[in-house]
């Protein structure tokens, strides 16, 4: 099928077999989508490229959108046009190594990282809302290309535009999405919506015309300058298609980065609706510019390399002398779609089957004009939703209902507690208002702390969590089970079937048990580490005035950038789903805390493996030090290792105290991670050693439950029974108890940071747990257990919950910390 603006014809095929191929996708487009409607059909592959729950449709959706825009037709683009964004992709750096055997993305940017955060933050929410081309000089265009003689032999009064861009707030913006339009302002020098063609800040020619039709498009400011004029695509995929074609590279349009890096083309696909590409440079860009604040009249530092034409080249002509090659290679890639749509279609733009999403808000341009203030359209809102559990079949209403059900009731509102550490404490049982659940009390008190530390990222906003964490009671350890102190005392308890091979010696899955996870806030750790250093460095520093000091030690005004870009984004891209606990062998425990200074020669095919896991690099550097005998003092197991390992030489009395310390104080653990890891599964075997797909029985207790999980890795050692490194949670001689995660010996290998980590966890209520995320600040010094934990300076960074079946579901009703609708 060809329309008046779409044909196969519209693409410089290579040859007749491409173009029959690229015609028959055209029909098959068209005979399976097109219902009469271009915006719905167009609607219908955003909405699907903007849910991550549709991820497995994205590249058949991408190759639909890339058929029509290689049937799309050339045409110029004159004065506003409502846009969308239809899809964000990665920049893909080894698509032209990946096509010599036969692919068209790779593996690494087919995760698609930035469309995941894209999708959960900003894709429907209007904060840009299309580009308007104005008329342009040619002496403009000479100014801002550098005189650039193609520029100046292109130039055509008809069609040589330049442009800018619309931002609009997003509607009830989240912590991130808050911050979208005044980060971008500055940065894109944006400025607000002119009212005439007198307030034009820009270097254009503002109609009048123009002005009149921006009505119908809800924004508020404008910038991202451009300059467009008729081009051959820059993507070496459309073989030179003829495009209109806009270039954010010049430096003298200012560009902030990306725009540096960025090229935008155009094709007409339908009356009043344009397809374009988002095309970046993968190579030989600029990354902004760097001003010294200390000296304003200096130039600015550039940072990169500046765009310029190939004809303008430093050094051009000896690049043409001595490689032959005349041009710059800058290794364009497509990284997403957008849509722009001529306002005079605005009711059909705004439709509920096409993107009622950017239509004008009450107080908005266009809103009084296309007469939303008198018939506003209907919303369609999604039933409440609700979930029985195997375990709680009566209970389908799990933000109320509970409260109805006796034993969840006694449940949900009973407290594990011990003395806290600290008498000033209280009881923390204060803290659970009438009605509440304890899960829906951390969930207020998570709010709170995010909105507290939001511009002010300190630990004392946390105080209610540390209060509740130095009153929690830790797990134990019971015949090498991990083990709570709730009736049950676990959420699951199976036996694999599937055998492992663990170095010579088959291992099948013991007394497994597992807990979903869900993290509450988290703070930027080294920033305390950073103002106890100051004062101790610089306080009496001549160099370093102690006025400054005593600020950069106590600034009040940072923001906690790790808590909202966890919220707004990163639990919508990292799958953690929380942790599982199994029986360890002494064998396999042994070999975990070996830090003997002949490991290379005790375990040869781990240590061959840590090397080659580049992300492990850190637990490798600990073998080689230890061969190197880095430290003086025997680790804390040493004298238990010293008649070798497991498998060469161990005494049968070293073997039995391995047997019995497994039995009494230690767990086989690993992180668990949801379905999205699953598209990542090359990539994570190359970066995580220990990263494998769970025995088909444990992954069937998971499926029966609210929140399965798919993958494991990131592997502890849990142990109980010992004494908090955290200095907050212990008051002079009251020293907590806590249940520890250890990733530190050299021996487990997990990947980079997650090999500074050591994690503190108790139990507040029968089947929830607290727990401390803790870090290591003093990244130089080496992890040996002889060492005293003060040295490595540990930092708070979080606290996270480990949850049983019962707390999953009312966290997914109330919807704590999901990234699921």
């Amino acid at each position: 099928m060809t329309t008046a603006y779409l044909n196969s014809g519209n693409f410089p095929a290579a040859s007749h077999a491409t173009a029959d191929a690229l015609a028959a996708e055209l029909e098959s487009l068209f005979s399976s989508d097109f219902t009469g409607n271009m915006f719905a059909m167009l609607a219908g592959y955003q909405r699907i490229l903007a849910d991550n729950r549709q991820r497995q449709q994205w590249p058949a959706v991408h190759k639909k959108l890339e058929t029509l825009f290689k049937c799309g037709s050339y045409a110029a683009v004159d004065g506003p046009m409502v846009g969308i964004p239809v899809s964000i992709r990665d920049s893909d750096y080894f698509q032209a190594t990946v096509q010599h055997f036969g692919k068209e993305r790779s593996k690494i940017a087919s995760i698609e990282w930035m469309a995941t955060a894209w999708n959960m933050t900003f894709a429907d929410t209007g904060l840009w809302m299309g580009k308007t081309f104005e008329p342009v000089s040619k002496e403009v265009a000479a100014d801002k290309t550098g005189n650039d003689a193609e520029i100046m032999a292109r130039y055509d009064p008809q069609s040589t535009r330049i442009g800018r861009n619309f931002f609009r707030q997003p509607p009830q913006p989240g912590l991130l999405q808050g911050l979208g339009l005044p980060v971008l302002t500055p940065m894109w020098n944006l400025k607000p919506r002119p009212a005439s063609p007198a307030d034009n800040p820009f270097d254009g020619e503002l109609l009048a015309g123009n002005l009149a039709r921006e009505i119908n498009i809800p924004y508020s400011m404008t910038g991202g300058i451009f300059l467009a004029a008729p081009g051959r695509s820059v993507v070496p995929e459309m073989h030179g298609k003829e495009v209109y074609q806009l270039n954010y590279r010049w430096p003298r349009l200012n560009p902030a980065y990306p725009m540096t890096r960025l090229i935008d083309e155009l094709v007409r696909i339908a009356d009043g609706i344009y397809l374009g590409q988002l095309v970046f440079a993968t190579r030989h860009y600029s990354l902004g510019s760097l001003r010294l604040l200390a000296s304003p009249d200096m130039p600015a530092i550039p940072l990169g390399e500046a765009y310029a034409s190939r004809h303008d080249k430093p050094f051009d002509l000896l690049f043409k002398l001595f490689s032959g090659d005349r041009e710059v290679d800058y290794g364009y890639r497509n990284n997403g779609y957008f849509l722009m749509m001529d306002p005079a279609l605005a009711r059909e733009i705004y439709a509920d089957d096409a993107f009622p999403q950017l239509r004008p808000r009450p107080g908005e341009s266009g809103y009084r004009e296309l007469g939303y203030d008198k018939s506003p359209p209907a919303r369609k809102t999604a039933p409440p939703s609700t979930g029985a559990s195997p375990q709680y079949p009566a209970i389908t209403d799990w933000v109320a209902g509970w409260q109805d059900h006796p034993a969840l009731r006694e449940k949900f509102t009973t407290f594990i507690l011990e003395e806290s550490t600290r008498k000033a404490d209280g009881d923390v049982r204060e803290l659970l208002r009438d009605g509440e659940s304890i899960l829906q009390m951390l969930q207020r008190i998570s709010l709170d702390i995010s909105a507290q530390s939001s511009g002010d990222d300190q630990l004392k906003h946390f105080e209610k969590l540390h209060r509740l964490f130095r009153c929690g009671v830790a797990p134990r350890v019971v015949n090498g089970l991990f083990q709570g102190h709730g009736k049950q005392g676990y959420n699951c308890r199976v036996d694999g079937t599937e055998k492992r091979d663990w170095y010579g010696q088959a291992e099948v899955a013991r007394g497994f048990d597992f807990y979903h996870g869900a993290t509450l806030n988290l703070h930027l750790g080294f920033a305390d580490t950073f103002r106890a250093d100051i004062g101790k460095k610089f306080g009496h520093s001549q160099l370093f005035p102690g006025t400054l000091a005593s600020l950069l030690a106590d600034d009040p005004t940072s923001p906690n950038v790790l808590d909202m870009v966890w919220h707004s984004i990163g639990k919508y891209i990292f799958p953690w789903a929380g942790k599982s606990f199994e029986k360890i062998s002494g064998r396999k425990l042994s070999m975990f805390l070996d830090e003997s200074s002949d490991l290379a020669k005790r375990y040869p095919e781990r240590v061959r493996e840590l090397k080659t896991h580049l992300a492990s690099a850190p637990h490798y550097a600990l073998v080689k030090k230890a061969g190197r005998h880095y430290w003086h003092k025997p680790g804390a197991y040493a004298a238990h290792l010293a008649s070798g390992c497991w498998d060469k030489g161990m005494s049968e009395e070293d073997r039995a105290y391995w047997e019995k310390e497994a039995s009494e104080h230690w767990v086989d653990g690993n992180n668990i991670q949801d379905e999205r890891i699953v598209a990542a599964d090359p990539l994570m075997r190359v970066i995580d050693m220990n990263y494998r797909v769970p025995d088909p029985v444990l992954q069937a207790v998971s499926a029966a439950g609210p929140s399965p999980f798919a993958r494991q890795g990131y592997i502890f050692l849990g142990v109980d029974d010992r004494q908090s490194i955290l200095p907050q949670n212990n008051e002079g001689d009251r020293k907590k108890k806590v249940f520890q995660f250890h990733y530190r010996y050299p021996m487990i290998g997990g990947p980079t940071p997650i090999g500074f980590c050591l994690d503190e966890l108790v139990e507040i209520a029968d089947g929830l747990f607290l727990g401390q995320l803790i870090y290591a600040t003093a990244l130089e010094v080496p992890y040996h257990s002889s060492v005293d934990p003060a040295e490595y300076r540990y930092q708070l960074f979080g606290y996270f919950l480990l949850l049983d079946e019962a707390w999953e579901q009312q966290r997914r009703a109330i919807r704590l910390d999901v990234w699921q609708d």
